[in-house]
């Protein structure tokens, strides 16, 4: 490892070792090596797993191997995107001091057989080998000596056995278009099979146009199909006569509608109609945007929110009388640094302060959308609780992180 690249590897840990340590990982949390990505030795991981890390952890990254018997261990880093650079640093150290050692520069990291290698068709970096003691700790710092830095992959391999895990910067500047799964005409199972029509009635009054998100799934098959419907159009759906599936519809307002059915026995005998009754929600009861989601640190939304915000505009369209309260939730309670990384775009994506304000800021991003569209602006309210509010405390995965990151809406 060249001096320079060591030097620079201290500074960055040093810089971060300064920031506010986190009890959990949040929005805005810090992935210092004492939180490191834990994996056992020899490998013991059944599934490649993800990880997220944030713009405050985009000088190194780190992984503790906990060594239970003496291993040999191949180690690849590749980047995720082709314009990424990284390195690798491999340390041996027991005590529970680790990070304060290194960042003092007590520890050295040790001598690896490391190989450079730019081959852009396998996008593989770095390789070595790491020679493992039984009940000794080994750390990894992946070091990113590039300005991109959109993640990596580290893939382990020991023996037969090989584990993968995707390490994703989430501030990395993506097109905005999103994939979404392209929606099937119909589930897998033609024998005994016939069309139905889907329709949406609302229980008090059966005229209103309903817009909703309706999946049907088969749990023999483990196949689903998502619709997004319009009672305004004509939804068949050709399922297998008397199996039964699993029918979920989420529609703001109205109460979910989640039932394990047969559908023949569903479907009203002199027509080809599979209704399901919806009850709208009364004053003073709440329900979640389901698909409402920001970027990450900033009140700039993504684009997939732009159907739910359709949906909401429908409910308040059908029922003037109705007013909401728009409650934006965050993931704990930080503070929170612009990201350099957005610093071109619009004023949403450079958010500065603490959480609180965060989630009042996303709250008046909904009212402000849904104004553009026709809502009059009187019928909405907005709040924000940051994170006195979080539905799962210590969250750390994606999907426990997006549970806490919501926006709830109160019928008044």
């Amino acid at each position: 490892m060249k001096a320079a690249t060591f030097f620079l590897f201290l500074f960055f840990c040093c810089t971060s070792s300064q920031l506010e340590a986190q009890n959990f990982i949040n929005e805005n949390s810090l992935f210092e090596c004492d939180q490191a990505f834990s994996i056992e030795l020899p490998l013991t991981l059944k599934n490649n797993p993800t990880v997220f890390y944030q713009y405050e952890e985009q000088f190194s990254f780190w992984y503790k191997l906990k060594a239970q018997s003496a291993a040999e261990v191949n180690i690849e880093l590749r980047a995720l995107n082709k314009e990424d650079r990284y390195t690798v640093l491999a340390f041996e150290y027991n005590r529970g001091d680790f990070c304060s050692q290194v960042f003092n520069k007590k520890i050295k990291p040790l001598k690896t057989q490391l190989k450079e290698n730019e081959d852009r068709e396998t996008g593989i970096l770095t390789q070595f080998k790491l020679i493992t003691e039984p009940e000794k700790n080994y750390y990894i710092c992946v070091l990113n000596t590039s300005i991109s830095n959109c993640g990596h992959e580290l893939s382990l391999t020991n023996g037969t056995n090989k584990t993968t895990i995707k390490a994703i910067h989430i501030p990395c500047v993506i097109p905005e278009e999103e994939v979404t799964p392209q929606e099937q005409s119909e589930l897998p199972g033609t024998n005994n099979s016939l069309t139905t029509f889907i329709k949406l009635v609302d229980q008090q009054n059966a005229a209103k146009h309903i817009k909703a998100e309706i999946a049907i799934e088969d749990p023999e098959t483990n196949s689903k199909m998502t619709i997004d419907f319009n009672s305004s159009t004509t939804h068949p759906l050709r399922i297998q006569k008397g199996k039964t599936y699993s029918v979920t519809c989420i529609a703001p307002g109205y109460k979910r509608f989640e039932h394990q059915l047969v559908i023949s026995e569903y479907i009203e005998s002199d027509s080809s109609d599979f209704l399901i009754f919806l009850e709208l929600l009364q004053r003073g009861d709440k329900f979640l945007m389901s698909h409402i989601y920001f970027h990450p640190n900033t009140y700039a939304l993504k684009k997939k929110a732009v159907k739910e915000l359709d949906y909401l505009v429908n409910f308040l369209k059908n029922n003037p009388s109705l007013n909401i309260e728009l409650a934006g939730h965050t993931n704990g309670n930080n503070r929170i640094r612009r990201n350099r990384a957005y610093k071109n775009r619009s004023e949403q994506w450079n958010f500065k302060g603490n959480s609180k304000k965060l989630s009042v800021l996303r709250a008046e991003e909904i009212k402000r959308k849904l104004v553009k569209i026709g809502v009059d602006k009187e019928r909405i309210s907005t709040v924000g609780f940051g994170g006195d509010k979080m539905l799962i405390k210590d969250a750390r995965t994606l999907k426990a992180i997006e549970k806490n990151v919501r926006v709830e809406v109160k019928i008044s």
